[in-house]
């Protein structure tokens, strides 16, 4: 549903994974009948529909991929859970908490696989880094930092820049640096919280975020919109009391190296381990095959990224919101 520059990423790896026999590349739809087909063809799917409608009442269709705009995921989830398919929705499946609960409760009323696209549950690499962290190669962990931040210039017309399509940096960057800080703090629940912003047009174009977790976990992270990260990748960096390790593209990482101190004090280190997870498709695989196992198993809730960590990553972001007095149109 909804045939974007994310959902090529998906199909993508829905081709890599087809010939599997799990997953039949069955329909598309768009509101734009020649995108679906051009889609459709591009993507090798049987069917093109002009509107979600079609789509949802096609009975050959019993799960749903929903790409658009997260303004919209709510709309769309509720109908194609009302129509009785299975759902995987890109992230933030809800843009608050309000939001995500109905869609919840409605796939727990119709016994139906919900579960947001959070690609950085499933990421191997990152798998890797957390075992590495459990070895206790690192010693304890006292700190996350990352930087997700992107120069993109303003227009108000623009999905990032539009308090209508709930644009800003938190949902749509922000949410991943506090993912991943969540997943290295073991999903331990929120302390505390402190932090800046700058407003443009609505929208969060700046954030500096600062959350100290349960086990006393710190991260401190920013995204933004209209301004760059310091370098050609988005990094993160989990500091312990024995070394530290550096992630690559910590959202989609394929990379990161483990460090530890050499001395007592000081900050001379050397590196101790390299974690290379090279993709087999291009990262999405790994979130599409868990889905489709927990359907085809007959879940209704995933074991990896299930709802009530949905809900506190959810909860996270209306606390920021609601600091900085962000409210969008709707609420």
């Amino acid at each position: 549903m909804a045939p974007g520059r994310i959902a090529a990423k998906m199909a993508e790896a829905m081709n890599g994974e087809a010939a599997g026999g799990r997953i039949r590349l069955h329909a598309v739809a768009s509101r734009n009948q020649e995108r679906a087909k051009d889609f459709a063809a591009r993507w090798n799917f049987q069917k093109a529909y002009g509107s979600y409608e079609e789509l949802l009442a096609d009975p050959e269709v019993d799960a749903v991929y929903v790409a658009n705009p997260h303004a919209f995921h709510l709309e769309s989830v509720v109908a194609c859970l009302e129509a009785g398919k299975h759902v995987l929705c890109e992230k933030p499946a809800g843009c608050s908490r309000g939001q995500l609960d109905r869609m919840t409760a409605l796939a727990r009323d119709k016994k139906r696989f919900f579960m947001e696209a959070m690609w950085t549950a499933f990421n191997p690499c990152i798998a890797e880094v957390r075992r590495a962290i459990q070895e206790g190669l690192i010693g304890e962990v006292k700190n996350v930092d990352s930087r997700f931040c992107n120069r993109n210039p303003y227009d108000p017309d623009d999905r990032n820049y539009s308090p209508a399509l709930a644009g800003g940096a938190l949902l749509d960057l922000g949410i991943y640096d506090i993912y991943f800080a969540m997943m290295i703090a073991g999903f331990s629940p929120v302390a505390s919280r402190s932090s800046q912003v700058r407003m443009l047009g609505g929208v969060d174009a700046w954030n500096s975020v600062s959350l100290t977790f349960g086990n006393g976990i710190a991260t401190s992270f920013q995204s933004a919109m209209d301004l760059p990260s310091t370098g050609p990748t988005h990094d993160a960096v989990i500091y312990g009391t024995k070394g530290f390790i550096t992630v690559e593209n910590f959202f989609m990482t394929q990379k990161a190296d483990v460090f530890v101190y050499t001395k007592e004090g000081g900050n001379e280190s050397e590196l101790a381990r390299e974690i290379r997870c090279p993709f087999k498709t291009n990262g999405y695989e790994y979130e599409l095959v868990h889905a489709t196992d927990c359907i085809l198993s007959g879940k209704t809730e995933s074991d990896v990224h299930g709802f009530a960590k949905s809900e506190a990553l959810c909860s996270v972001m209306d606390a920021l919101r609601a600091d900085w007095g962000m409210k969008y149109p709707w609420e």
